[in-house]
Protein backbone atom coordinates (compact mmCIF):
# COMPACT_ATOMS: atom_id res chain seq x y z
CA UNK A 1 0.00 0.00 0.00
CA UNK A 2 1.34 3.25 -1.12
CA UNK A 3 0.08 6.71 0.55
CA UNK A 4 -1.24 9.71 -1.69
CA UNK A 5 2.63 11.64 -1.19
CA UNK A 6 4.61 7.77 -2.49
CA UNK A 7 5.12 7.03 1.56
CA UNK A 8 4.48 3.41 2.92
CA UNK A 9 3.62 2.49 6.06
CA UNK A 10 5.38 0.51 7.92
CA UNK A 11 3.22 -2.57 7.54
CA UNK A 12 3.94 -2.05 3.83
CA UNK A 13 7.56 -1.67 4.66
CA UNK A 14 7.76 -4.84 6.51
CA UNK A 15 5.93 -7.06 3.20
CA UNK A 16 8.88 -5.15 1.24
CA UNK A 17 11.94 -6.45 3.18
CA UNK A 18 10.86 -8.63 5.51
CA UNK A 19 11.91 -6.68 8.54
CA UNK A 20 9.09 -6.90 11.34
CA UNK A 21 7.58 -3.50 12.66
CA UNK A 22 9.67 -4.56 16.13
CA UNK A 23 13.19 -4.72 14.58
CA UNK A 24 12.45 -1.64 12.31
CA UNK A 25 11.37 0.64 15.12
CA UNK A 26 14.64 -0.87 17.09
CA UNK A 27 16.91 0.23 13.93
CA UNK A 28 15.45 4.29 14.48
CA UNK A 29 15.05 4.31 18.14
CA UNK A 30 18.76 2.39 19.52
CA UNK A 31 21.20 2.84 16.14
CA UNK A 32 19.78 6.06 14.41
CA UNK A 33 19.44 3.74 11.52
CA UNK A 34 16.11 5.20 9.73
CA UNK A 35 14.41 8.86 10.11
CA UNK A 36 11.26 7.41 8.26
CA UNK A 37 8.48 10.79 8.20
CA UNK A 38 5.79 10.74 10.58
CA UNK A 39 1.14 11.33 9.65
CA UNK A 40 0.13 13.83 12.02
CA UNK A 41 -0.74 11.28 14.33
CA UNK A 42 2.54 9.56 15.05
CA UNK A 43 2.24 6.85 12.54
CA UNK A 44 5.86 6.16 10.44
CA UNK A 45 5.70 6.38 6.68
CA UNK A 46 8.73 5.21 4.53
CA UNK A 47 9.90 6.30 1.31
CA UNK A 48 11.35 3.99 -1.85
CA UNK A 49 15.31 5.64 -0.54
CA UNK A 50 14.14 3.88 3.18
CA UNK A 51 13.58 0.67 1.66
CA UNK A 52 16.43 0.26 -0.23
CA UNK A 53 18.69 1.49 2.95
CA UNK A 54 16.91 -1.65 5.00
CA UNK A 55 17.43 -3.84 2.04
CA UNK A 56 20.85 -2.65 2.24
CA UNK A 57 21.25 -2.78 6.06
CA UNK A 58 20.00 -6.77 5.65
CA UNK A 59 22.82 -7.40 3.32
CA UNK A 60 25.74 -6.24 5.96
CA UNK A 61 24.07 -8.12 8.97
CA UNK A 62 24.53 -11.33 6.38
CA UNK A 63 28.27 -10.38 5.75
CA UNK A 64 28.26 -10.58 9.87
CA UNK A 65 28.72 -6.67 10.75
CA UNK A 66 27.02 -6.00 13.96
CA UNK A 67 23.44 -3.88 14.03
CA UNK A 68 25.65 -1.83 16.46
CA UNK A 69 28.88 -1.03 13.27
CA UNK A 70 25.98 -0.62 10.34
CA UNK A 71 25.86 3.03 10.87
CA UNK A 72 29.50 3.38 11.28
CA UNK A 73 29.68 1.11 7.74
CA UNK A 74 26.66 3.46 5.78
CA UNK A 75 28.25 6.31 6.89
CA UNK A 76 31.58 5.63 5.73
CA UNK A 77 29.71 4.42 2.31
CA UNK A 78 27.92 7.84 2.16
CA UNK A 79 30.94 9.59 2.76
CA UNK A 80 30.62 11.11 5.57
CA UNK A 81 33.22 9.29 7.37
CA UNK A 82 36.94 8.67 6.28
CA UNK A 83 37.03 5.79 4.01
CA UNK A 84 38.50 2.13 5.28
CA UNK A 85 37.63 -1.19 5.75
CA UNK A 86 33.68 -2.21 4.97
CA UNK A 87 33.45 -5.42 6.62
CA UNK A 88 33.66 -6.64 10.69
CA UNK A 89 36.89 -7.71 11.84
CA UNK A 90 37.08 -10.83 12.63
CA UNK A 91 35.39 -12.23 15.96
CA UNK A 92 33.12 -9.02 15.71
CA UNK A 93 30.05 -11.12 15.37
CA UNK A 94 27.08 -10.50 16.98
CA UNK A 95 26.55 -14.36 17.31
CA UNK A 96 28.83 -15.35 19.42
CA UNK A 97 28.07 -12.84 21.82
CA UNK A 98 24.65 -14.17 21.66
CA UNK A 99 25.67 -17.99 22.14
CA UNK A 100 27.52 -17.09 24.84
CA UNK A 101 24.64 -15.66 26.66
CA UNK A 102 22.57 -18.86 25.72
CA UNK A 103 25.25 -21.26 26.91
CA UNK A 104 25.66 -19.74 30.24
CA UNK A 105 21.62 -19.73 30.88
CA UNK A 106 21.56 -23.23 29.31
CA UNK A 107 24.12 -24.71 31.79
CA UNK A 108 22.15 -22.87 34.70
CA UNK A 109 18.79 -24.11 32.91
CA UNK A 110 17.87 -20.91 33.28
CA UNK A 111 14.95 -20.14 30.65
CA UNK A 112 14.82 -15.80 31.86
CA UNK A 113 18.18 -15.41 31.21
CA UNK A 114 17.72 -17.69 27.62
CA UNK A 115 14.88 -15.42 27.37
CA UNK A 116 16.80 -12.25 27.41
CA UNK A 117 19.50 -13.07 24.31
CA UNK A 118 16.70 -15.10 22.46
CA UNK A 119 14.21 -11.76 22.33
CA UNK A 120 17.16 -8.98 22.17
CA UNK A 121 18.37 -11.05 19.14
CA UNK A 122 14.72 -11.28 17.23
CA UNK A 123 14.30 -7.67 18.45
CA UNK A 124 17.22 -6.43 16.28
CA UNK A 125 17.80 -8.90 13.68
CA UNK A 126 15.45 -10.84 10.67
CA UNK A 127 14.55 -14.48 12.15
CA UNK A 128 16.03 -15.91 9.02
CA UNK A 129 19.46 -14.54 10.87
CA UNK A 130 18.60 -15.84 14.21
CA UNK A 131 17.48 -19.05 13.34
CA UNK A 132 20.95 -19.62 10.59
CA UNK A 133 23.25 -18.23 13.17
CA UNK A 134 22.31 -19.16 16.02
CA UNK A 135 19.28 -21.19 17.22
CA UNK A 136 20.49 -24.19 14.50
CA UNK A 137 24.19 -24.20 15.22
CA UNK A 138 23.25 -23.81 18.90
CA UNK A 139 20.79 -26.72 18.72
CA UNK A 140 22.83 -29.31 16.50
CA UNK A 141 26.11 -28.63 18.78
CA UNK A 142 23.80 -29.62 22.04
CA UNK A 143 22.29 -32.63 19.97
CA UNK A 144 25.64 -33.55 18.70
CA UNK A 145 27.46 -33.10 22.39
CA UNK A 146 24.22 -35.09 24.56
CA UNK A 147 25.13 -38.38 22.05
CA UNK A 148 27.57 -38.98 24.17
CA UNK A 149 26.03 -38.94 27.48
CA UNK A 150 26.68 -36.83 30.63
CA UNK A 151 24.89 -33.75 31.66
CA UNK A 152 25.13 -32.38 28.61
CA UNK A 153 21.91 -34.35 27.73
CA UNK A 154 19.70 -32.39 30.29
CA UNK A 155 20.96 -28.98 28.62
CA UNK A 156 20.12 -30.32 25.33
CA UNK A 157 16.61 -31.36 26.16
CA UNK A 158 16.48 -28.37 28.50
CA UNK A 159 16.92 -26.47 24.94
CA UNK A 160 14.88 -28.18 22.50
CA UNK A 161 12.04 -27.40 25.29
CA UNK A 162 12.82 -23.68 25.30
CA UNK A 163 12.68 -23.59 21.74
CA UNK A 164 9.86 -25.33 20.85
CA UNK A 165 7.70 -22.90 23.29
CA UNK A 166 9.39 -19.93 22.42
CA UNK A 167 9.54 -20.67 18.79
CA UNK A 168 5.91 -22.02 18.54
CA UNK A 169 4.34 -19.23 20.57
CA UNK A 170 6.28 -16.49 17.62
CA UNK A 171 4.69 -19.21 14.81
CA UNK A 172 1.19 -18.81 16.13
CA UNK A 173 1.47 -15.09 16.89
CA UNK A 174 2.51 -14.63 13.48
CA UNK A 175 0.73 -16.62 11.65
CA UNK A 176 -2.43 -14.72 12.43
CA UNK A 177 -0.75 -11.40 9.95
CA UNK A 178 0.15 -13.60 7.44
CA UNK A 179 -1.46 -12.77 4.21
CA UNK A 180 -0.19 -14.72 1.48
CA UNK A 181 -0.53 -18.57 0.28
CA UNK A 182 -1.04 -21.30 1.96
CA UNK A 183 1.66 -23.55 2.38
CA UNK A 184 2.57 -27.28 3.78
CA UNK A 185 5.66 -27.78 5.99
CA UNK A 186 6.53 -31.47 7.08
CA UNK A 187 9.65 -33.03 8.24
CA UNK A 188 10.65 -36.04 6.43
CA UNK A 189 9.71 -39.58 7.59
CA UNK A 190 12.58 -40.81 10.15
CA UNK A 191 13.97 -37.31 10.88
CA UNK A 192 14.39 -35.53 13.98
CA UNK A 193 13.83 -32.24 12.92
CA UNK A 194 10.85 -30.82 14.94
CA UNK A 195 12.62 -27.75 15.93
CA UNK A 196 14.84 -27.16 12.41
CA UNK A 197 11.33 -27.71 10.55
CA UNK A 198 9.84 -25.19 13.19
CA UNK A 199 12.61 -22.02 12.63
CA UNK A 200 11.83 -22.45 8.46
CA UNK A 201 7.94 -22.48 9.43
CA UNK A 202 8.23 -19.49 11.28
CA UNK A 203 10.74 -18.08 8.71
CA UNK A 204 7.85 -18.84 6.25
CA UNK A 205 5.19 -17.37 8.10
CA UNK A 206 7.14 -13.78 8.87
CA UNK A 207 7.47 -13.77 4.96
CA UNK A 208 3.67 -13.86 4.71
CA UNK A 209 3.31 -17.51 3.99
CA UNK A 210 0.29 -19.20 5.45
CA UNK A 211 2.00 -22.32 6.69
CA UNK A 212 0.52 -25.61 8.26
CA UNK A 213 3.13 -26.95 10.02
CA UNK A 214 2.77 -30.88 10.84
CA UNK A 215 5.50 -30.93 13.84
CA UNK A 216 6.62 -34.45 14.17
CA UNK A 217 7.48 -36.96 10.80
CA UNK A 218 4.17 -38.26 9.07
CA UNK A 219 4.47 -40.89 5.70
CA UNK A 220 5.70 -39.27 2.46
CA UNK A 221 1.64 -40.74 1.06
CA UNK A 222 0.03 -38.66 3.85
CA UNK A 223 1.91 -35.42 3.08
CA UNK A 224 1.79 -35.60 -0.47
CA UNK A 225 -2.12 -36.85 -0.79
CA UNK A 226 -2.92 -33.74 1.82
CA UNK A 227 -0.64 -31.43 0.23
CA UNK A 228 -2.51 -31.79 -3.07
CA UNK A 229 -6.04 -29.95 -1.29
CA UNK A 230 -6.99 -26.92 -3.27
CA UNK A 231 -6.12 -24.28 -0.96
CA UNK A 232 -2.27 -25.04 -0.92
CA UNK A 233 -0.09 -23.90 -3.54
CA UNK A 234 2.43 -26.15 -2.36
CA UNK A 235 4.80 -28.84 0.36
CA UNK A 236 8.11 -28.23 1.83
CA UNK A 237 9.26 -31.44 2.96
CA UNK A 238 12.15 -30.95 5.59
CA UNK A 239 14.79 -32.43 6.96
CA UNK A 240 18.89 -33.74 6.82
CA UNK A 241 19.03 -35.44 3.00
CA UNK A 242 22.99 -36.25 3.66
CA UNK A 243 22.89 -39.60 4.92
CA UNK A 244 21.03 -42.01 2.16
CA UNK A 245 20.78 -39.47 -0.48
CA UNK A 246 20.07 -42.45 -2.97
CA UNK A 247 17.38 -44.35 -1.41
CA UNK A 248 16.08 -41.09 -0.79
CA UNK A 249 15.91 -39.63 -4.15
CA UNK A 250 14.49 -42.95 -5.05
CA UNK A 251 11.80 -42.43 -3.37
CA UNK A 252 11.26 -38.81 -4.51
CA UNK A 253 11.00 -39.82 -7.77
CA UNK A 254 8.06 -41.75 -7.61
CA UNK A 255 5.59 -39.49 -6.13
CA UNK A 256 3.27 -37.88 -7.82
CA UNK A 257 3.85 -34.24 -10.06
CA UNK A 258 1.19 -32.21 -9.68
CA UNK A 259 1.81 -28.87 -11.65
CA UNK A 260 -0.86 -26.83 -9.63
CA UNK A 261 0.79 -28.18 -6.29
CA UNK A 262 4.94 -28.17 -5.76
CA UNK A 263 6.95 -30.26 -4.01
CA UNK A 264 9.90 -28.76 -2.44
CA UNK A 265 12.78 -30.51 -0.18
CA UNK A 266 15.44 -28.59 2.13
CA UNK A 267 17.88 -29.11 4.34
CA UNK A 268 21.19 -29.97 4.43
CA UNK A 269 21.87 -32.29 1.63
CA UNK A 270 18.74 -31.10 -0.49
CA UNK A 271 20.35 -30.08 -3.32
CA UNK A 272 21.70 -33.43 -3.92
CA UNK A 273 18.83 -35.80 -2.67
CA UNK A 274 16.16 -33.64 -4.76
CA UNK A 275 14.68 -36.01 -7.97
CA UNK A 276 11.52 -34.40 -9.97
CA UNK A 277 9.17 -33.47 -8.97
CA UNK A 278 10.67 -32.36 -5.94
CA UNK A 279 12.72 -29.36 -6.09
CA UNK A 280 15.20 -28.48 -3.82
CA UNK A 281 15.86 -25.30 -1.93
CA UNK A 282 18.63 -23.52 -0.88
CA UNK A 283 19.62 -24.12 2.61
CA UNK A 284 20.46 -20.57 3.63
CA UNK A 285 16.98 -20.04 4.77
CA UNK A 286 16.58 -16.58 3.34
CA UNK A 287 17.57 -17.25 -0.15
CA UNK A 288 15.09 -20.65 0.31
CA UNK A 289 12.18 -18.56 0.79
CA UNK A 290 12.89 -16.03 -2.10
CA UNK A 291 12.97 -19.65 -4.78
CA UNK A 292 9.91 -20.38 -2.87
CA UNK A 293 8.20 -17.18 -4.01
CA UNK A 294 9.81 -17.27 -7.46
CA UNK A 295 8.38 -20.60 -7.76
CA UNK A 296 4.92 -20.11 -6.52
CA UNK A 297 4.25 -16.75 -7.58
CA UNK A 298 2.88 -17.87 -10.94
CA UNK A 299 0.46 -20.53 -8.58
CA UNK A 300 -0.41 -18.28 -6.51
CA UNK A 301 -1.63 -15.91 -8.91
Amino acid sequence: MLTVDGLYPIRTATALTGVNPVTLRAWERRYGLLRPQRTPKGHRLYTDADIERIKHILELLEQGIPISRTREVLDREAGLTSPGETTAPPGDSPWGHYRERMEKALAALDPLTMDQAYNEALSLYPVELVGQELILPLLEDYRNAAATGGEVQLQAHFLESYLRHRLGARFHHQYARARGPRLLIACLPGEICEIPTLVFALCAVEHGYRVIYTGRPLPLEVVTRHGRRDDLVGTVLFGDSRADQGSLKAVLQRLPADPEHQLFLSGPGAERAAAPPVQALPLEIGRALQALDRALINTAG
